[in-house]
């Protein structure tokens, strides 16, 4: 059986397509990377923002009219899936199975497929990021309640897997030749504190550092609440934990963030960004906002703005704020912001962000850097890129890597950062 996959939003959602994909591959399926010689596809949709839900039903609908090309099924699994299951079945017929999350990984026995069962699904994930980097989820909800977000819906209450389950795959994943560990969740600075009774993210950690091969663990979802002075001084003393961490902040107003319902308060970010000058001043801090929230006023929004030209983030994700049934603000607030209104604040933001990671690369021209190297420039397929300790894998910027001698997908090498390619991109030749 030949199948073919499609896999939308988060790098969450990309290791539950891991795992279906691990249990998919026995003797008898073959995965196929063009859709047009697959004879089932199977889309992971997400669900999360109305951009997302486009997204995912436009991918839906496209698959859907491949079917005219041959005799194929169609199996879509995910987020969207979960909170519209009924209106998909009736709106899309030409969709063969809907699963919700509670049965994707069922997928195999659904399609009449015999797989081995295992302890874990784990132990047969099958990755699809390039073999030097794989993200590792350590725990699966959110007990957070905030206004705007539909995941605790979705995807239930916090819930950590154990210290020993996490390490185990880790291990696995060394074996495979992973050398970057990109920790995931959605709450990653909870970590352990359901089956533990307190966080236990950093004594994973150690756990993970003693693993050979591994050179790089990344830090994603990290919540405002549970990053403490104790948190930024662990992760200056790690050897292994590179300095950059992913802490959306969605707002920098007190009276948003109360009808956010996040739980802190503008002082709580401007601590956090104070340990990390204190403690790690090179760190680079990726974070994210919401505009156009019901009650956000024009003042609101330009006071954003200065905060975020004062804390000059690394990188910034800007969205705007979407009406999400089942949530909190749905229930409380009328979605009362024209949608131009938020696409003039979100482009404003934008531009505004785009400045500062334009100005924070061009300090480090000149500067001699680590890369990892991930692959090669689709515009010139010899050209190798990579990226420093700075961006994420396939988020924020690369480096463009001029070298005279050879390099290999995995590889870490010292560049000298010669000039900008762009706001977002670098170029650097490798030392000698």
């Amino acid at each position: 059986m030949k199948i073919g996959v499609i896999s939308l939003g988060c790098p969450k959602n990309l290791v539950d397509t891991e795992l279906i994909l691990g249990r998919l591959k026995t003797d008898k399926v073959q995965i196929v990377s063009d859709l047009n010689d697959a004879e089932v596809i199977l889309v992971n949709t997400c669900g999360f923002i109305d951009e997302a839900k486009e997204e995912s039903v436009n991918t839906i609908l496209e698959v859907a009219r491949l079917k005219e090309n041959g005799n194929k099924k169609i199996v879509v699994t995910g987020c969207l899936v979960e909170r519209y299951k009924k209106e998909l079945e009736k709106e899309i017929p030409e969709v063969d199975m809907f699963i919700d999350l509670k049965e994707e990984l069922l997928i195999p026995e659904k399609l009449g497929i015999k797989v081995d069962n295992f302890s874990s699904p784990y132990q047969k994930r099958l990755l699809t990021t390039p073999k030097h980097t794989a993200y590792l989820k350590i725990s699966e909800g959110c007990d957070h309640t905030c206004g705007f977000c539909a995941i605790p819906s979705i995807r239930g209450k916090h819930r950590s897997r154990t210290i020993e389950d996490i390490v185990e795959e880790a291990k696995r994943l060394a074996d495979l030749g992973v050398k970057e560990l990109n920790i995931v969740s959605q709450d990653t600075s909870y970590y352990g504190t359901d089956i533990y009774g307190k966080p236990m993210l950093w004594e994973l950690i150690s756990r993970l550092e003693k693993i050979e091969g591994v050179r790089w663990i990344r830090l994603y979802y990290l919540y405002p609440t549970t990053v403490t002075e104790d948190f930024i001084k662990r992760m200056a003393d790690s050897e292994k934990v590179v300095k950059y961490f992913e802490m959306p902040i969605q707002h920098t107003e007190d009276r948003i963030l109360k009808d956010m319902m996040r739980g802190y308060r503008k002082s709580r970010i401007e601590k956090i960004l104070e340990w990390k000058d204190r403690y790690i001043p090179e760190a680079a801090v990726r974070s994210a906002v919401i505009v156009g929230f019901p009650t956000e006023t024009e003042r609101d929004f330009e006071s954003m703005k200065d905060f975020i030209k004062q804390a000059k983030f690394d990188w910034l994700g800007v969205f705007k704020y979407s009406h999400e049934e089942g949530t909190p603000a749905y229930t409380k607030y009328r979605d009362s912001i024209p949608e131009e209104e938020k696409i003039r604040r979100k482009n404003e933001i934008t531009q505004l962000q785009e400045g500062i990671t334009e100005e924070k690369n061009r300090d480090l021209i000149g500067k001699e850097i680590e890369v990892i190297v991930d692959g090669f420039s689709e515009e010139w397929e010899t050209l190798p890129v990579g990226r420093t300790y700075r961006s994420a894998f396939e988020i924020d910027g690369i480096v463009y890597i001029e070298t005279e001698r050879p390099v290999k997908v995995g590889d870490f090498a010292k560049l000298k950062i010669k000039d900008l390619a762009d706001s977002y991109d670098l170029v650097g030749e490798i030392c000698e």
